[in-house]
């Protein structure tokens, strides 16, 4: 199921409507996917609500749940409307561009974990795609989310992280 299905399958659903009543002032700010086999097919679907600086994600799979709303560690940036206009690339289509690059540029590198998150950063739309790989380090790629552009790329050790 694609990003496009997931979040018409979650705003169509009744736990989603009776959740969204109580919770008007949340807006879209992300889709989470991890990419082991226990969960590539549920999507992490992320509101945001910038009056309580706290986020709720609902787990759309098989069936559809919702974590209660959590506090946000936030990075600087402010968390950004998602717009799904703007999600013109399917996530195979972004994951394919991330794993030649990786073979081309990161090739000592072997990914063991993989994840993606799609979101609005600094006004651009974007897959933020993350490999966590047998050396202990984070592959990071970032493709524009309409064009298939890639915008940028990084490596950088777990260790760096403290």
């Amino acid at each position: 199921m694609d990003f496009h299905q997931a979040l018409a399958r979650l705003t169509s659903h009744t736990i989603f409507k009776d959740w969204h009543k109580k919770h008007a002032d949340s807006f879209l700010a992300h889709g989470f996917m991890m990419l082991d086999e226990a969960n590539k097919d549920i999507w992490q679907i992320g509101f945001y609500n910038p009056k309580t600086s706290k986020m709720t994600t609902f787990m759309v799979g098989k069936t559809i749940e919702h974590t209660v709303e959590q506090e946000v560690l936030e990075s600087g940036a402010p968390i950004q409307n998602l717009s799904v206009e703007d999600v013109k690339v399917s996530p195979e289509k972004a994951l394919s561009i991330a794993k030649e690059l990786l073979k081309k540029e990161f090739a000592k590198e072997l990914p063991i974990k993989e994840f993606f998150i799609i979101q609005r950063i600094e006004g651009k739309t974007v897959f933020n795609i993350t490999y966590f790989t047998q050396s202990f380090k984070t592959v990071n790629i970032k493709i524009d989310a309409k064009s298939g552009e890639i915008i940028s790329k990084n490596i950088q050790a777990l260790m760096d992280f403290g």
